[in-house]
């Protein structure tokens, strides 16, 4: 076989690999941008949710409770950080894996519950009528407790979610490795070929 076609095929051959590297290193990228964000969604978005039912809520209504914080300051802060939630809740929706759709479903259910209390506790809290804020504290609980497991079980299945894609993406760059050390063969070979190619002339 003439140096010269052989150039042609190896030039036709680190065309191929070319492109397909391409495509490697876009799947590379594809993976890493998923990871970051699920990541975000775990910590910036649904973790953020956590403060809400698991601080925010109860902090306000045991405060109250017990004369720490007025009943104008608990209807202040409830407004204002139940719009926060409402953006990461929002924000959250876009990110949810299969895995962890249960948990979500549960959240997301015990939101209108919440959401409820939470519009009767600022109308108790607008009367004044600390009594019916304080019997509500065993509700609340029973309320928030099982919601926090939920948005805790949806933060490690994120967590081993990301695993499992960092582990995809460490074969992925392997490939990628193994997929430059050919092509550099290849054209390491259509060099030696290209110098005899003058022969064909």
């Amino acid at each position: 076989m003439r140096p010269k076609f052989i150039v042609y095929c190896l030039s036709a051959i680190c065309l191929i690999f070319g492109l397909k590297g391409f495509e490697l290193n876009k799947d590379i990228q594809n993976t890493l941008k998923e990871n970051a964000r699920q990541s975000e969604s775990s910590i910036m978005e649904i973790g953020m949710c956590f403060d809400w039912y698991g601080v925010i809520i109860v902090n306000s209504v045991i405060k109250t409770s017990h004369g720490t914080m007025t009943p104008a300051e608990m209807v202040d802060t409830l407004k204002e950080e139940s719009g926060y939630k409402d953006e990461y809740l929002e924000g959250y929706k876009k990110d949810i894996t299969p895995k962890e759709k249960e948990y979500a479903d549960f959240v997301f259910s015990q939101e209108e519950k919440i959401n409820a209390y939470v519009n009767e506790l600022i109308t108790w809290a607008e009367k004044g009528d600390i009594e019916m804020i304080k019997a509500s504290i065993p509700r609340m609980y029973d309320m928030t407790d099982p919601t926090i497991d939920a948005i805790n079980n949806i933060m490690d299945t994120k967590m081993y979610y990301n695993e499992e894609q960092s582990e995809i993406l460490n074969k992925k760059i392997e490939r990628f490795s193994d997929f430059i050390c050919t092509l550099l063969a290849l054209c390491f070979v259509m060099s030696i070929c290209a110098s005899f190619s003058k022969k064909c002339n």
